[in-house]
């Protein structure tokens, strides 16, 4: 997929697939899809939820809202694998974060009051796989950016399309990463595909901002393209 080809809309992000899969979210984010990676990060005595790097630029490596960020090392901070925490912005060489799935500041933030050096962090994205199931589902139920009254803007609520994203993007990795019918990560790719089936066939678009614009559409009330 080139970058020309990527959608300027996509129905869920990095902390969404997290929130669903937190304990494999590390595995299934692809080594080779880094956005960035440094031993230098660091937290400021009083700013215990903004990370900052001398060697990074996040903004020019493309990190942006709603990114996962692993946080490593020391390992008298982030035990075993590490922590994972969202990004909430990123300006140049450094990244606000928050709790997963929590607003700004709600939570215990991953460094003390006094600060942290030594940080290892490692931001990997299923930003590709998050994009091809947008596209899918653009495809599934006729969303077309290009087609006035149809665009992703023209959608009342998002959040059923969120899901079957999500999970859509869990078929893909949980099958990628699986080797063999049985273990772990078989069960969940069973499960992720029967809960994908059935997010699909109830899920209903609604169109239009207005209160008397009242049109739909579902999975069985638009054509297939096969």
């Amino acid at each position: 997929m080139s970058q020309a080809d990527r959608l300027s809309t996509l129905y869920a992000s990095d902390e969404d697939v997290a929130v669903r899969a937190t304990g494999d979210f590390a595995v299934l984010a692809p080594a080779w899809q880094k956005a960035a990676q440094g031993t230098d990060g660091a937290f400021a005595p009083g700013s215990p939820w903004t990370l900052v790097s001398g060697s990074v630029d996040f903004s020019a490596a493309g990190v942006r809202d709603g990114h996962v960020v692993q946080l490593r090392k020391p390992a008298t901070a982030f035990k075993g694998t590490g922590e994972l925490f969202a990004v909430a912005r990123a300006a140049g060489g450094s990244l606000t974060l928050r709790r997963i799935g929590s607003a700004e500041g709600l939570g215990a933030p991953p460094a003390p009051a006094s600060g942290l050096t030594g940080v290892e962090f490692l931001v990997a994205t299923l930003d590709p796989q998050i994009d091809e199931a947008s596209f899918e589902l653009n495809r599934r139920f006729n969303i077309d950016p290009l087609l006035p009254g149809r665009t992703p803007a023209d959608l009342r609520d998002l959040r059923e399309l969120r899901q079957a994203c999500v999970l859509g993007v869990l078929v893909q990795r949980y099958a990628a990463e699986t080797r063999g019918g049985e273990g772990d990560f078989a069960l969940k790719l069973q499960h992720a595909r029967t809960e994908h089936s059935e997010a699909l066939a109830r899920l209903e678009l609604r169109w239009g901002s207005g209160p008397s614009d009242r049109s739909s559409s579902s999975y069985f009330s638009t054509r297939i393209v096969r």
